[in-house]
């Protein structure tokens, strides 16, 4: 198993580079921390902690299923320790077994309502599919009461209730969370959420701020560049785009660039991209279809060049929506007088 960023990280357990640490720990780990503080007293709650502490470098190493044993020996110890039901969930969850995490974080918050980082990974759990957006919202609004500005909380109340559409509240909650955290990620969500709820202005504007941020992320540069294109932010899906392709030609992606420059009524600009699409790949009917249909804006000059890249088109992407237009825009171009 790779670095687990969400679990480990994210959620507050963790730095980073101990979560991606390599180095296997030695049989017994040597306490890293403090006993977490609390209602834990007498000799069961000592013998608890230490076993706690033990699990905790075990998770820091990703050897959970070592971290397990030692959170099962604490959890015989004192049942009602909160921390160690909290790990004990995050190691369930990194072994795969979401069902038994969602009872230790939930036996967690029982036990302690100030551990949000348990409250956060049981909503995530409910956010999965089959999602069950009413426990999370449940669940992240109990939290909030302890912790308000919680940028994590926040942002999975946002997103439950963006799954139920309930779009004004999921808008609310993604306003508090940036106000408190900002990040691309955290943006991207934000403008998928507008996205969704079809009100292209705002998405566009949270998604330039993703895209400000999401530079080394090209699968999210290129997700951002789509909807850009399709929010009417066509200058900012170009500049996706050219972000993009610094790292590969990729043909989808030369198009989607073309077809927002010529938005932005740059023809020759997205004729370029068009052509480069189909040298790149030359069995992509979308690459053709475009060039034809970039050729036919001036068909007393370029008619021969449209007729031939959508013929190529048509034969290409024959049985599919780009072959069926090609061959409408072929027999409108052919219809036409000389």
């Amino acid at each position: 198993m790779g670095c687990s960023i969400k679990t480990l990280i994210a959620l507050g357990i963790v730095s980073l580079s101990a979560a991606c640490s390599s180095t296997p720990p030695p049989e017994d780990p040597v306490l890293i921390a403090d006993p977490p503080a609390g209602g834990a007293t007498g000799l069961s709650a000592s013998a608890a902690n230490t076993e706690l502490q033990r699990a905790i470098a075990y998770i820091k190493n990703e050897k959970f299923d070592e971290a397990k044993k030692h959170l099962e020996l604490a959890l015989s110890e004192k049942s009602d320790h909160a921390e160690a039901n909290y790990y004990m969930g995050v190691t369930n969850e990194m072994l795969g077994d979401k069902k038994a995490a969602e009872t230790f974080y939930a036996k967690a918050i029982e036990l302690d309502a100030t551990l949000i980082d348990a409250a956060t990974n049981l909503a995530a759990l409910y956010l999965d599919e089959p999602s069950r957006p009413d426990q999370a919202i449940a669940v992240v609004k109990k939290a909030l009461e302890k912790a308000p500005d919680d940028p994590g909380l926040n942002q999975n109340l946002g997103f439950a209730y963006g799954l139920k559409k309930d779009y004004a509240n999921a808008a609310k909650a993604y306003d508090a969370a940036v106000a408190k955290g900002d990040s691309a990620d955290l943006r991207f969500a934000y403008g998928a959420l507008l996205f969704e709820a079809n009100d292209m202005a705002k998405a566009a504007e949270q998604l330039k701020k993703a895209l400000d941020g999401a530079k080394e992320n090209v699968p999210m540069v290129v997700t951002i560049g789509r909807m850009l294109g399709k929010a009417g932010a066509y200058a900012d899906c170009v500049r996706a785009f050219d972000i993009a392709l610094k790292s590969k030609t990729e043909p989808e992606w030369l198009v989607r660039r073309g077809t927002c420059k010529h938005e932005l009524s740059d023809e020759p600009g997205a004729r370029q991209d068009f052509e480069a699409a189909t040298k790149a790949d030359p069995k992509f009917a979308a690459a053709f279809y475009y060039l034809g249909m970039s050729y036919s804006l001036d068909l007393k000059k370029y008619k021969l060049n449209a007729v031939n890249a959508l013929e190529q088109a048509a034969k290409l992407g024959e049985g599919t929506e780009i072959g069926k237009n090609a061959k409408d825009k072929l027999k409108e171009i052919k219809k036409q007088k000389p």
